[in-house]
Parts: structure tokens; C-alpha cells; sequence
């Protein structure tokens, strides 16, 4: 009986036709004249029975990225030329870190260094300094700074209760209205809220009244604190990508009264090299 195989490959068919006859032969072999014999195996190919499926096009749109253009760009930075740069501002970077005497002080430059992209050249000091914001239970009133230390600690895996928050809600368990004056409470309250995990129902409340209250608020503020509002109450900090927030934040950082020179630097430094190397492996790919 002869099989017709119309869905696999010549290759398959002609294994399986080979098995099918190898099957039917005797199962013993014979010897003659000192030498094994095996039976003959026929291998058969049903090429033109084959059927030929049309694969599906995506009908994706050209690629708006010329070669021309990519090979195209260029950047003066470069990781030799700046070395000497990049090693002096963060030398810079760890004595500030390490000179901030008050954990207020600490968690500010944590979150700068992390939201400016640069955290990653600081693990030690930023683990040294981490640690004795852990150590440091002392209750503050102040919101924003509670706020704080509550979604750092939690981002970089240490145990922190939310019953923190107590402190700031009434005797019938909701957030007291007088902590929303000061936009940078509410918002700092609402990044922390991001951070809850699963029955943290108090999170999910500070959550609800943080942005009830940040969206009463944003029509009167000055652009600049209005834009990142905004931007935290459609994409909160937690959500974010690292480096284009980054970009996002040096602009933010520079514009700010507190900005230390030296962090601000390395930032725009590294955010330029990091690019750089974007691009160099961005030609590599189109080649």
C-alpha cells in the first residue's frame, strides 16, 4: 500500500518511506559469504505532490531609519576622551552622598542620583547611605519625606510598613485634608502608593486621595511643577524606563535651587557617552 504524504517536507517523506520498507524487510539478517546483508532500502520523493502554503504578509510599514542617515550620526563623546571627566564627577558624586549628614538630605540625593540615570556608577555609597536611612526610624511629620523613605526603602528591597502613614489620617482612618496644601506631600504620597503590594488596602486609599488632591491643585501651579504632575499622574516614577527618564529629569534637576553642580554634570556626561554608544552599535546592526 502506498502512502501519500502532501504535508510534510521531501526530507520527512522520504524517512517515513524508508522506515515503511525497512519494516516489511525480514527482521533477521543474513550472512553470506562472511559480510552482513541488509535489505534494500528504496527511498521515494513526492515532490510535485507537495503542497505549497503562501506565507501570510504582516504588510509591516518601511522602516523609517535610512541606513544613509544612520551611518550619519555622530557624537563627539566617546569613553576614551572622557574617561578622565566621567572618573572625576563621580568621585565627586560619592563625597557628596557621603557627606549628607540627615537622612532627609540622603533620600534626596538617592532618588536624584536614580532618577538622573547615574545610580549605577554609586551601588556602594548608595547602599551605605540606604542602610542608615533603614537604621534611622525616627518619625517625621512631614509627609514628602515619609513618602520617600517609605518607596526608596521599598525599591531596594528593605521590609518598611505602610502603617507609616498612620500618623496622617484621622480617627475614622482617612488622610487628613490639611497634608494636601504642599503639592510635593500629596505627590510624593501618591509614587509611594505605587509601591503597595496585595492587600495594602490603606496604599490603595492613599493613592485615591493623592490624586483627587493633585488634580485640584494642578490648574494652580507653575508650569514647571504642573508638568510633572501631570506626567506622574498619567506614568508614575514606578512605571517609568529608566533612561528616558533620565532625559525626562535632567531638564526637571537643572531648573531646581537645591541642584548639585557636580551630579548634574555627570548626568548630562553620561547620559552623552550612553547615547554614544547607542549609536555606535545602532551602525553595527545596519551593516
Amino acid at each position: 500500500m502506498e502512502l501519500t504524504l502532501k504535508s510534510l517536507s521531501p526530507l520527512a517523506y522520504g524517512a517515513l518511506n524508508c522506515r515503511k520498507n525497512f519494516a516489511m524487510a525480514s527482521p533477521r539478517m543474513r550472512i553470506k559469504q562472511g559480510r552482513s546483508e541488509l535489505p534494500n532500502l528504496t527511498i521515494t520523493s513526492k515532490i510535485d505532490e507537495l503542497q505549497v502554503t503562501e506565507r501570510r504578509s504582516a504588510n509591516y510599514h518601511p522602516s523609517i531609519w535610512d541606513p544613509k542617515f544612520i551611518e550619519s550620526l555622530s557624537t563627539p563623546y566617546t569613553n576614551e576622551g572622557y574617561s578622565n571627566q566621567l572618573e572625576d564627577l563621580k568621585e565627586e558624586a560619592k563625597r557628596v552622598i557621603k557627606d549628607a549628614r540627615d537622612t532627609s538630605s540622603r533620600l534626596e540625593f538617592i532618588d536624584s542620583m536614580q532618577r538622573l540615570g547615574v545610580a549605577y556608577h554609586l551601588e556602594e555609597e548608595i547602599k551605605e547611605a540606604i542602610d542608615l536611612v533603614h537604621l534611622d526610624d525616627t518619625t517625621t511629620d512631614d509627609l514628602s519625606t515619609t513618602a520617600l523613605r517609605f518607596r526608596l526603602l521599598r525599591q531596594h528591597g528593605y521590609p518598611v510598613s505602610s502603617e507609616v502613614f498612620d500618623q496622617f489620617r484621622s480617627k475614622d482612618g482617612r488622610f487628613m485634608d490639611g497634608i494636601s496644601q504642599d503639592i510635593a506631600g500629596p505627590l510624593s504620597l501618591y509614587e509611594a502608593s505605587h509601591l503597595g503590594v496585595e492587600g495594602e488596602d490603606d496604599l490603595e486609599e492613599a493613592r485615591r486621595f493623592s490624586t483627587i488632591h493633585l488634580k485640584s491643585l494642578v490648574g494652580n501651579l507653575e508650569s514647571n511643577l504642573a508638568d510633572q504632575v501631570q506626567q506622574s499622574l498619567e506614568v508614575p516614577l514606578h512605571w517609568r524606563m529608566p533612561r528616558l527618564e533620565a532625559r525626562n529629569f535632567i531638564d526637571i534637576y537643572q531648573r531646581r535651587n537645591t541642584k548639585n553642580s557636580a551630579l548634574l554634570e555627570l548626568a548630562k556626561l553620561d547620559y552623552n557617552l550612553v547615547q554614544s554608544s547607542y549609536q555606535t552599535e545602532l551602525k553595527e546592526l545596519t551593516r
